[in-house]
């Protein structure tokens, strides 16, 4: 068997049967690899286990791969019962993924999230899966049979070129391999909670193996949605939080000769689970929002729902040409649909109902050829990559014309309070404070002055269809005289009885005198508004590579590599006239304007990266690396403009240590300085003279200083102590922007620290004399700092909840026979039951004074099983 295709099975037989400790440790501190491709061998002590792997697509020694990285072990996945990257982040340092939206997932890499709505930008950090890389809506997978998940941190432009420009996610599902084996897997807990998991593996000849596994999970709500609207009537209502998701795969392994095998695999993914959640913290909310940790909600999207369809074809030749050289192709296309609809107002009333949804229809095409090259003193790779992707989104915002009629009534009132100030203007001779003092008196300002006669007059107004407030407006603007006439009722006055016996007329009127066909009665109540956005992209991305890695001697050696990456991408906007306007024509957008658009743009840079390490001895390296990265420009997908937003551009510098010492500790250290360009940042921003906030890109400026530490220590032959933390300041210079209510937030340059957060992790492994027993246990802690967020709305500040640290506690012990056939685990998860405002927002918070968001699930246990064959 060739040098490529031992080490694919070798790994794979190895993982399974270690029954280390420590060699676990080591695997999930060190672990890297892109290819997928790993061995183990024995390290020169006899208490420890060392890894080798194809690390930066090349074999190398773990000790030796100067590179900071943190990697999630098969077993820490099992002992955590953790099936996606949202429950594993923990486990390292400088990395959070948050799956609020499991279509619209967001990583942050050493305090730099990015954009996760617009299809029209990239993450600052690229996701892998099976060596293919994987967009936006596609992120978010099940760990159904993974081997391992890989992040490294700072810019890997070079060897992983697209959208790396803060690091990688990499997950490495199992691949075939020569053994007839298999499993099935329950697992039972609280909130109904049921996994069901199986995986064979078949020996179909000499020289083709076959695996096959699949993964079902669901899981009932934690908020029971009480809202009984009747839209809803023929859909299902799904409580808060609820849960229902598939994933199975299927891969076939040929060893074509002694040197060359080739792979195949189909991925099937399937989402059909309750939308985001939105719990209300408004007075409009259930139980005016005072308590966001109720068992109830209400939440009255129609059709509400999270959904995704999603598969990908993934085809692998590998071949070894010599003893020098080898290659890989690798080629796939992923085709996914999404569908997000989700409460923004988590309320149910429905003057103030406003509902949106993310629907997504898009593909891509990837492809990579690498070629290496091995000798006595230089190990190498070189290759390119190509992807071609197409988007098509529809992004709706849809209210009912209650609602519709809420917002017209912000125009009808900012309409009136400009009257009232031309009104006063003419009164006084002037709009300056000057003036005002002088007809009022010393301290009177202008501004105040119109406040103070908008008030009297009985403004602003809640709801034009409020009778009270409607007819006192139509008084105070001089209509009612007219109106009177124009009903037969001349020299009567209007009344708010004769607006609500008149029914639509009053508006009718004032609504062709104004010009202003947006104003309606109540007579139109009851109905939807819908406005779309329809984005199309066609995006092509290329790049070729080269990176060697050059021995001085025994100790000493020195990596330089460059990439050149091109992106192109053609983008459209189709805004089309509002669904109301069938019923009442003339009727305008109320918060996206008509507009028929499309816009192109390209980007290319040179990205590269000088690294030199040093191995102290056979268990110590240190290490120093110069690294620059680089994602694409693109166009934010809600605010159609024939101008995109800028690249982004990082450099990093980097210095690290990795160490086994005495054959029972292990360190893993790094320090760093980044610098990023251009970062494109996503804000809820209202503009002047918009009805509603929408998701908008800006572009800041960061300078980052870090420290991040991973530690493992071997206490005894059955316990083991780790801990993960990070140290990091922040400098970001952003510019002018308006935040969700509609304030100017000045240009600023601020400065932070990153909030305290490590996780311990414990694991004791006791002889009972019977089987094999683990107590995993883990605790996190993560220190809020969400006061320092530079323009926060009052909304946010007013929820004590959204400002409190955050402590977890969980832990697993399981007991397997000795031949590890039967293994049986019990579990709990957040054992603390402590509650958390995760996150506060909604595109109504301001303007529909419903604020709403999302909470963590409460302590939670159960009970898993396992059969092996």
């Amino acid at each position: 068997m060739g040098q490529l295709n031992r080490a694919a099975k070798n790994s794979n037989n190895r993982i399974k049967t270690s029954r280390s400790l420590i060699a676990t440790a080591v695997a999930s501190t060190f672990f890297i690899t892109t290819a997928g491709f790993a061995q183990q061998e024995k390290a020169d002590t006899s208490d420890i286990e060392v890894v080798t792997v194809n690390a930066q697509k090349r074999v190398q020694n773990i000790l030796k791969v100067p590179v900071t990285v943190g990697t999630i072990s098969e077993k820490l996945i099992k002992e955590s019962g953790s099936v996606l990257l949202s429950e594993v982040d923990k486990f390292i340092p400088g990395f959070d993924f948050s799956d609020s939206n499991m279509t619209q997932a967001g990583i942050t890499m050493r305090g730099i999230s990015s954009p996760n709505i617009s299809v029209g930008g990239d993450p600052s950090t690229a996701t892998f899966y099976d060596d293919v890389y994987m967009p936006r809506a596609a992120q978010n997978v099940l760990f159904s049979d993974m081997e391992r998940i890989e992040v490294l941190k700072g810019p890997q432009g070079t060897l992983f070129g697209r959208n790396a420009a803060m690091g990688v996610v990499n997950m490495v599902p199992k691949s075939p391999r020569d053994e007839n084996e298999g499993f099935v897997k329950a697992t039972l807990g609280t909130d109904n909670l049921q996994k069901f998991e199986g995986m064979a593996n078949i020996t179909l000849s000499d020289s083709i193996y076959l695996r096959a596994n699949i993964l079902d999970v669901s899981q009932d709500g934690m908020v029971k949605n009480v809202a009984k609207p009747d839209w809803n009537d023929n859909h299902k209502i799904w409580d808060l939080g609820e849960q229902n998701h598939r994933a199975a795969r299927v891969s076939l392994l040929w060893d074509i000769s002694s040197v060359t095998s080739f792979q195949i695999a189909y991925d099937w993914d399937d989402l059909e689970q309750g939308p985001p959640m939105a719990v209300g913290v408004s007075e409009y909310a259930y139980n005016q929002g005072k308590t966001p940790f109720s068992s109830k909600a209400e939440n009255d999207v129609r059709n509400g729902i999270e959904a995704r369809d999603m598969y990908g074809v993934t085809a692998k030749l590998m071949h070894e040409f010599d003893q020098h050289w080898s290659m890989k192709y690798v080629m796939a296309f992923r085709d996914w649909e999404t569908e997000n609809r989700q409460d923004e107002d988590g309320t149910g009333d429905n003057t103030r109902y406003f509902d949106t949804s993310n629907n997504e229809d898009s593909d891509i095409f990837y492809n990579e050829l690498q070629v290496n090259y091995i000798s006595d003193n230089i190990n190498a790779v070189a290759g390119f990559s190509y992807s071609k992707e197409k988007v098509h989104q529809t992004t709706e915002l849809n209210m009912t014309t209650d609602t519709a009629a809420r917002l017209v009534t912000g125009e009808v009132n900012t309409f009136i309070k400009g009257g009232v100030a031309e009104e006063l203007v003419s009164m006084i001779g002037g709009n300056t404070d000057a003036h005002a003092e002088a007809a009022f008196g010393p301290g009177v300002t202008f501004a105040g002055a119109v406040d103070s006669l908008y008030a009297l007059s009985g403004f602003p107004m809640s709801h034009i269809w409020n009778t009270n407030e409607w007819s006192g407006a139509l008084n105070a603007l001089g209509f009612a005289d007219d109106i009177m006439a124009a009903i037969g009722m001349a020299g009567m006055p209007l009344t708010p009885e004769v607006v609500a016996l008149t029914g639509d007329v009053t508006y009718d009127i004032v609504a062709m005198q104004l010009g202003f066909p947006e104003i309606f009665g109540p007579g139109l109540g009851g109905q939807f508004w819908e406005e779309t956005v329809n984005n199309t992209g066609d995006f092509t991305n290329w790049g070729v590579f080269a990176d060697v890695d050059y021995k001085i001697n025994d100790k000493w050696s020195i990596i330089a590599g460059l990439r050149y990456s091109k992106d192109k991408k053609d983008f459209t906007w189709l805004i089309p006239q509002n669904s109301f306007n069938a019923v009442r024509p003339g009727v305008g957008n109320l918060v996206f304007p008509k507009v028929d658009l499309a816009a192109s743009d390209e980007w290319d840079k040179v990205t590269g990266r000088l690294v030199t390490s040093y191995q102290l001895d056979d268990d110590q390296m240190i290490f120093a690396s110069y690294s620059t990265g680089y994602k694409s420009g693109g166009f934010d997908s809600l605010a159609p403009s024939s101008s995109a937003f800028a690249p982004e551009d990082t450099t990093n510098m980097e210095v690290g240590y990795k160490a086994v010492l005495g054959g029972s500790f292990i360190a893993n250290l790094s320090a760093y300085y980044l610098e990023l360009d251009n970062l494109q940042r996503s804000i809820d921003s209202k503009a002047p003279g918009s009805t509603q906030a929408i998701p908008t890109i800006i572009n800041e400026d960061r300078k980052i200083k870090g420290f991040e530490a991973d530690l493992r220590w071997k206490m005894s032959d059955s316990v083991q102590f780790g801990m993960v933390t990070e140290i990091r300041s922040t400098e970001n210079a952003s510019p002018d922007f308006y935040n969700g209510e509609g304030e100017l937030v000045a240009a600023t340059k601020t400065s932070s620290k990153a909030a305290k957060n490590y996780t311990f992790t414990f694991n004791w492994m006791p002889d009972l004399g019977t089987g094999h027993t683990n107590l995993h246990v883990d605790y996190v802690f993560r220190e809020n700092n969400n006061k320092d967020i530079a323009g926060l709305e009052s909304y946010k500040l007013a929820v004590d909840e959204y400002f409190e640290d955050e402590e977890l506690l969980n832990a697993r012990v399981s007991w397997s026979d000795a031949s590890d056939t039967y293994e049986v685990g019990l579990w709990g998860k957040n054992l603390l039951d402590n509650r958390y405002m995760l996150s506060i927002g909604g595109l109504t918070a301001d303007v529909l004074g419903t604020p709403q968001g999302r909470i963590n699930r409460g302590l939670e246990a159960g009970v898993d099983f396992k059969y092996s064959f």
